[in-house]
């Protein structure tokens, strides 16, 4: 027997064709992903996968024999299923792409077909349904979709390209820098707008780096179509798809040009003020080095810092645009004065600083004087000449060589004690200046160990009823109690406290404790008096002074009517909006307010017009002349009339003897306080004053007051 021919449209089961047999068919459409079903002409089920049956969130073999109408809902079934499955069975496919909510798995995208079968003996009596659900394939075209709008509309050039370096994408942000068109560049070598600079090497050093799966950063140089070549900030990357393997390389550019002029510019704002064109202090420093390192050490060479008194009140006059033509013109002045060096340089609002070289024939003295007259001339602004003083401090080069941030450095220290000692025409560096300002370096930190340890005191000095000697208040006064030093004057740190910002929280401090003071003589069945603390202009500045007070005289449950605040005339000169804001606050808090040492300072009847002072303290420089002096007579008397016309008492300051305190009397002043009464007082002692009696002063003899204990 012949062995049977092998045909090639035969399988080796027997079957025709390739088809599988009608269980194997089966079989298949069961573990289809897609949701597969059979509905009959009377629109009934025949037959669904399990795929479908999730789809609708059916049980196992529960759609079979029901309507189609059941599931999708009789409306949906009329307006839209019953045409499409019509169609169908009259032998004319459908297809479409619709969602729908699935009890499962929520809203689905998906894909519908309709497909006419044969029923068994009666063609075109059935209808197969696919239903692929295309939800993630969807959201993934979406994300494609997205990232290509982002790549096409992304500012950088970007550039894709197969594993060999042929280019298959540009975005039009790549096509603008190029000058190239799209269909120029795709198909051709990313290569092509390279200039070979930078050389081979660094093309090989890209290629090892992408082909081993990383990143290569760095600044290639490229010629657009017009020939012009540039520079390009470059990221060059692998991309893999989901075997790691690497099918494509995209390279994204950007163009340095603009981030070179921004560097540049910076560079230049670093070094030089946009404003006057004067070197900045950086500027000024390294243009001061390079002089030296060019010409040498001139022993005749100066350094001065230099600034203008009282630069705001011209800013409020003439507003800062005139402020500002003031500082240009100041600025020309400089570097006349600077010479050939034209070392200038403005190195903080109204400070600047210049180098020039003496002449050694002629006296430091008379040459420093002339340049002080020459910067301070009056300057012509909008038809007026504005007379201004500066304030001036210099290092001397001298024979020992120091870097020029040092001289910088000492010469802004003379000029901070220039600031102090403003009679003076000008104020020198040396040694002894440097150790007062290590002395103050040291003394601020000590200030910072000192808040922290507590060795801070509160003594009480009291106020009294000149009349009578009967205690009516007491003014509080902070003492620095040093572990080694003992007892530091406020005269000392004080304005170290002030300069470096810790007068805020050591005047807080006080604050609180004179206000535990009170409580514990309150608890201790003592009648009070009123006690006045000593407020800084610091502690107005951040605008929440008042919350503070309010604070603290609640965490100690005194009343607002017991503390008085006493604030310096100082406050003219610094007037705001904010201040008198804060002031009034503290006032309808019932809080006393207290102008201190009025006459000394910057007296102006009007702001006393606007500020709600219910005290005046004359200070102690008038009161202890007023038994010898005219002048302090008449002006105890002016300030007398002055309080009387805005309702508020007077204090006088420094009564040290009784001669003083009659001549006071005689001139109605009612109220005073100063050593002739009492020293100030540990609060130990103040309330054992308050336990006995308020009448002061204790003991007088020969006209002076003498304390002591029982």
């Amino acid at each position: 027997m012949k062995d049977q021919a092998y045909h090639p449209m035969t399988d080796i089961d027997g079957t025709r064709n390739g088809m599988p047999d009608e269980t194997n068919l089966h079989t298949l459409l069961e573990a289809s992903d897609n949701g597969c079903a059979i509905v009959d002409h009377h629109y009934c089920y025949v037959w669904v996968n399990a795929a479908y049956e999730c789809l609708h969130g059916a049980a196992a073999n529960d759609l079979p024999g029901r309507h189609v109408a059941e599931v999708v809902g009789e409306e949906a079934f009329q307006t839209f299923y019953r045409d499409r499955l019509d169609r169908c069975l009259a032998g004319e496919p459908q297809g479409y792409r619709t969602q729908r909510h699935s009890p499962t798995l929520g809203w689905r995208e998906i894909e519908v077909r309709y497909h006419p079968l044969q029923g068994t003996g009666r063609p075109g009596t059935q209808v197969g349904v696919v239903i692929a659900d295309i939800t993630e394939r969807r959201s993934l075209e979406h994300e494609v979709h997205k990232f290509m709008q982002i790549t096409h509309l992304n500012p950088a050039p970007i550039a894709i390209t197969d594993t060999q370096g042929q280019i298959e994408y540009v975005n039009p942000a790549f096509e603008r820098r190029s000058g190239y068109r799209r269909d120029e560049l795709v198909g051709d070598a990313l290569t092509r707008l390279s200039t070979g600079n930078p050389p081979e090497t660094v093309n090989r050093e890209i290629w090892e780096s992408v082909e081993a799966g990383n990143t290569w950063v760095g600044e290639l140089e490229n010629r657009p179509k017009n020939g012009d070549p540039y520079r390009e900030h470059t990221l060059i990357a692998p991309l893999e798809n989901d075997d790691q393997t690497i099918i494509n390389y995209v390279a994204i550019k950007q163009d340095t040009a603009a981030l070179r002029a921004t560097q540049e510019s910076l560079a230049s704002s670093v070094l030089e003020d946009p404003l006057t064109g004067l070197s900045t202090r950086n500027g000024f420093s390294e243009a001061l080095r390079r002089w030296l390192d060019d010409n040498g050490w001139p022993d005749n060479g100066v350094v001065l810092m230099v600034d203008i008194v009282s630069l705001r009140d011209i800013n409020d006059a003439y507003g800062y645009e005139g402020g500002d033509r003031l500082l240009v013109e100041f600025s020309r002045r400089l570097l006349e004065v600077a010479g050939e060096s034209s070392l200038a340089g403005r190195i903080g609002g109204d400070e600047c600083a210049v180098y020039v070289e003496l002449a050694r024939d002629t006296s430091t003295e008379a040459q420093l004087a002339h340049l002080i007259e020459r910067l301070s001339r009056p300057f012509a602004l909008d038809g007026v000449a504005i007379d201004v003083a500066i304030r001036m401090g210099c290092s001397h080069l001298d024979r020992t060589p120091r870097s020029a941030e040092t001289l910088l450095r000492e010469a802004e220290r003379a000029l901070f004690r220039h600031r102090a000692e403003s009679a003076l025409p000008w104020i020198a560096y040396s040694e002894s200046l440097e150790a007062e300002t290590q002395a103050r370096i040291g003394l601020t930190r000590e200030l910072r160990s000192a808040l922290q340890n507590d060795e801070f005191e509160v003594h009480f000095q009291p106020k009294v009823d000149m009349a009578t000697g009967e205690v009516v208040s007491a003014e509080a006064l902070l003492r620095w109690n040093h572990p080694t030093r003992g007892l530091i004057s406020p005269g000392v740190f004080i304005p170290i406290a002030e300069q470096s910002q810790l007068i805020a929280p050591i005047g807080d401090w006080a604050l609180r404790r004179a206000c535990q003071h009170l409580r514990a003589w309150r608890k201790a069945g003592l009648d009070l008096v009123r006690v006045a603390v000593n407020a800084s202009l610091v502690q107005f500045r951040s605008g929440h002074f008042p919350e503070r007070v309010r604070a603290i005289l609640d965490e100690s449950g005194i009343e607002p009517c017991q503390l008085s605040l006493e604030i310096t005339e100082s406050v003219f000169a610094k007037e705001s909006a904010l201040l008198l804001e804060q002031l009034r606050v503290l006032r309808e808090m019932n809080v006393r307010l207290s102008l201190d040492d009025f006459g000394t300072g910057y007296s102006s009847l009007l702001y006393l017009q606007h500020y709600p002072f219910d005290e005046i303290k004359i200070d102690q420089g008038f009161v202890s002349q007023v038994t010898q002096d005219s002048f302090s007579v008449n002006l105890v008397e002016a300030v007398r009339r002055l309080a009387r016309a805005l309702d508020a008492e007077i204090i006088a300051e420094g009564i040290e003897t009784a001669d003083v305190r009659d001549a006071l009397l005689a001139m109605g002043i009612q109220f005073g306080q100063g050593f002739y009464y009492s020293v100030p007082l540990e609060a130990e002692d103040f309330r054992w004053l308050l336990e006995r009696g308020r009448q002061l002063p204790l003991v007088e003899s020969s006209g002076s007051a003498n304390w002591k204990n029982e």
